[in-house]
């Protein structure tokens, strides 16, 4: 029988209360009868725990496994003792050889110990011996969301892989994800601005954003090129992901920019678009003295809060607001002239960017509040941060929302992505602004590239969060992949916890408990030189000034990954040339450096991957998480090492014998399909096709044109830094 500090870690997050109880405690087998009592429901977190509790029990001892006279399992809704925070959320768990009560002091905490109770049933093939034991258990913090960004994965994931997500979330006991709805970013792949809808819009049919999957499959021996829609929109199910969440303690609120991030709008509804002093019109941002443009956005929101929202009892939206800036590559016809985000027109000219910015937020957060919207969301960069193109304009803000009656409804999200706490770049503290704030760490983000592994992120920002005045809890910006299971739970113990949760070791020791037990201490290795891989440091300066700075590992690696060549940069060509772009303005200027930790990371990465490939085959290890976390490693692996190749071909290309390059070309082509292979065996299609296995094909189709290449010339002049005359037709695709 395992102890109450077992308990500890398998529960997650980390619980607040764990109190070791006299007498005996409850053994279970596979032949173990129930006699399960809940509460009455017809939908919800109550109806949902009570089906969690019979399926879990189901699958542990069989479909006959309930009976009048079986194990008393009671499902209870009861008051909070004193002292219990966000009692709505809280639940108690009760444990002895006589049976098990699972209390919630609301309906979402029922459904929370419910799944706190499957957590802590350490089942082998004897069955669970559960020690007597009561948990006391609460959140530290109303609000512990996760925004789901409307970008590469999410665009292709399917219904099932929405509601995979939301119980993933649900299991951790996050109680809000923001879905990105709309957003838009700049020229990236195919000769196309990044513009994603994921909600088909009545009063405007005409708006939709189509997009590609392409890449090259090994598993099919084919290349993969289609165009769709995002499964969302073209199957309107935003709904169904929204009730589906409701049901298991999670509010889905919609993440709807409107002024920053915003192309399509303006690009396809010219009259809101806004003016150049000549009167044509620019993709980028909004007139907003134009009564079109919040007719366009009410008519969203109206649509969204009617139909998914009000129906729900959800009173929460969030309108972004962020990084409105002046932007090259929006405009496919004209990508090399900045278009300005700030109307030119008779009516907008004249007005100072702040002001234009601050009465355009005014009048979005005052329609929303008349809709019943209760906590309305914005970043916080445009008014307070170091980002800002328009100075820190919190005073003439924060005076502007209180004139309007607005600081009760409005919520500032405060972010920021970096490891490295000397580097927060807000301009100011949130408690300085003196309004509603979340803060918002980030899981990594980047899922078609790289995974990384931001613990220290996450943890810097739940300190801000838990020292701050105005902090009602966090929100982890994100894409939802499973590679990034241990970033999730880090930030889902800080947000639960943040006393209980220790530091980032902890935290990893505890999942590395939960999920690797009989490797314990190999894997733990394998983590810290996953870590150091990836490690965030401090901005690289001067090499013989080391305390100004070292090389950052994760900016390194990322940007030597296609997918930071695939922005458009005003000062290259489109494409931009690869891997020229990223050899010249990246590696060469430090060569010494990145080469040193090319080598290194390679090293690290295959030690790592045999661990977790050792870990796979394990009995009692999490197999589905070893094969993922190996094929990450081997990514890493594959990545340094391209390059190492990168490096050798550009030597040979300055003084050697050109013919040389093939075989090192063909190895690191095999390389790159052999990585892919293994991709498609561990991760989900829509992480395959959203980006991830276009990048690696890119790799893949650049090496084999090079060898192509050099096989068939007699006298081969290859030019690294720009293989644009070699280029197939495979690969121009693919850019």
């Amino acid at each position: 029988m395992y102890t109450t500090e077992d308990i500890k870690v398998l529960i997650q997050p980390v619980p607040q209360q764990v109190t070791a109880l006299s007498g005996e405690g409850l053994k279970l087998a596979s032949t173990s009868k129930f006699c399960v009592t809940a509460p009455a429901a017809e939908k919800g977190p109550v109806k949902t725990a009570a089906e969690d509790i019979k399926a879990f029990l189901t699958a542990k001892c069989g479909e006959d496994c309930f009976a009048a006279d079986g194990i008393p399992v009671t499902l209870e809704l009861g008051t909070a003792p004193a002292g219990v925070k966000n009692e709505k959320e809280a639940y108690r768990i009760r444990v002895d050889a006589e049976g098990v009560t699972i209390t919630g002091f609301g309906d979402s905490g029922l459904f929370y110990g419910v799944g706190s109770f499957k957590q802590m049933c350490k089942w082998d093939n004897r069955g669970a011996c559960i020690p007597a034991v009561e948990i006391l258990d609460w959140p530290d913090n109303a609000l512990r969301g996760y925004k789901q960004e409307c970008r590469y994965g999410s665009n292709v994931m399917e219904r099932q892989g929405w509601l995979d997500m939301i119980d993933d979330l649900a299991a951790k006991k996050m109680n809000y994800v923001c879905v990105g709805l709309y957003g838009c970013w700049e020229l990236q792949y195919d000769g196309r601005v990044a513009e994603s809808l994921y909600l088909p819009l009545k009063d405007y049919p005409q708006l939709q954003t189509p997009m590609t999957i392409k890449y090259y499959s090994p598993t099919e021996g084919k290349w993969i090129n289609c165009e769709t829609l995002p499964p969302i929109f073209r199957d309107d199910f935003f709904g169904e992901i929204v009730r589906y969440a409701k049901d298991r303690g999670v509010d889905v609120v919609p993440g709807f920019n409107s002024f920053g991030h915003n192309t399509l709008f303006p690009r396809m509804l010219p009259e809101v678009a806004p003016k150049n002093e000549d009167g044509t019109s620019n993709p980028n941002g909004f007139c907003t003295a134009n009564p079109e443009t919040y007719k366009l956005l009410f008519s969203a929101y109206d649509q969204i809060i009617d139909e998914y929202l009000t129906p729900n009892g959800i009173t929460a939206f969030s309108i972004h607001l962020d990084e409105v800036w002046d932007q090259y590559g929006v405009d496919v016809n004209d990508p090399y002239t900045l278009k300005r985000a700030w109307c030119q027109c008779p009516e907008c000219r004249g007005k100072e960017r702040a002001e234009i910015f601050t009465e355009h937020a005014i009048k979005l957060i005052k329609y929303l509040k008349e809709k019943g919207m209760k906590s309305i969301f914005m970043a916080h960069d445009m008014v307070s941060g170091k980002q800002s193109k328009l100075g820190n304009i919190s005073e003439l803000f924060r005076s502007r929302i209180k004139e309007e009656g607005l600081e009760d409804v409005l919520v500032f999200g405060w972010w920021w992505y970096e490891d490295v706490k000397e580097l927060v770049d807000f301009a100011c503290h949130p408690d300085d602004v003196g309004l509603r704030s979340v803060i918002n760490p980030w899981n990594g983000y980047y899922i078609w590239s790289l995974l990384t592994n931001p613990l220290r992120n996450v943890q810097i920002m739940a300190e801000m969060n838990h020292n701050s005045k105005c902090g009602e809890g966090m929100q982890l910006y994100a894409l939802w992949d499973r590679s990034y299971d241990r970033v999730h739970d880090c930030f889902a113990d800080y947000g639960w916890n943040f006393e209980g949760t220790g530091s980032v070791n902890d935290v990893t020791e505890r999942y590395v408990a939960r999920h690797f037990a009989p490797l314990q201490d190999k894997v733990l290795r394998a983590f810290r030189l996953v870590d150091w891989i990836t490690e965030s440091r401090a901005p690289y300066s001067d090499p013989e000034k080391p305390s100004q700075g070292v090389l950052s590992h994760r900016r390194t690696l990322q940007g030597i990954s296609y997918y930071s060549s695939c922005y458009f940069n005003v000062k290259e060509p489109y494409p931009r040339h690869f891997p020229g772009s990223p050899m010249t303005r990246l590696v060469l200027p430090k060569r010494w450096d990145h080469e040193r930790l090319f080598y290194t990371a390679s090293s690290m990465a295959k030690e790592a991957q045999a661990i977790f490939e050792e870990a796979a085959n394990t009995a009692g290890c999490d197999r589905e998480m070893a094969l993922r976390m190996a094929y990450e490693c081997c990514n890493y692996q594959v990545l340094v090492e391209d390059w190492i190749a990168f490096l050798q071909i550009y030597d040979l290309t300055h003084g050697g014998d050109q013919k040389k390059i093939a075989p090192i070309a063909r190895a690191r082509q095999a390389a790159r399909l052999e990585l892919m292979a293994m991709c498609e065996q561990v991760k989900e299609k829509f992480a395959l096709e959203g980006a991830t296995m276009r990048n690696h094909s890119i790799f893949m189709q650049t090496f084999a044109d090079i060898a192509e290449y050099i096989e068939n010339t007699d006298q081969p002049a290859l030019d690294l830094l720009d293989i644009t005359a070699i280029t197939s037709p495979e690969l121009r695709n693919l850019r």
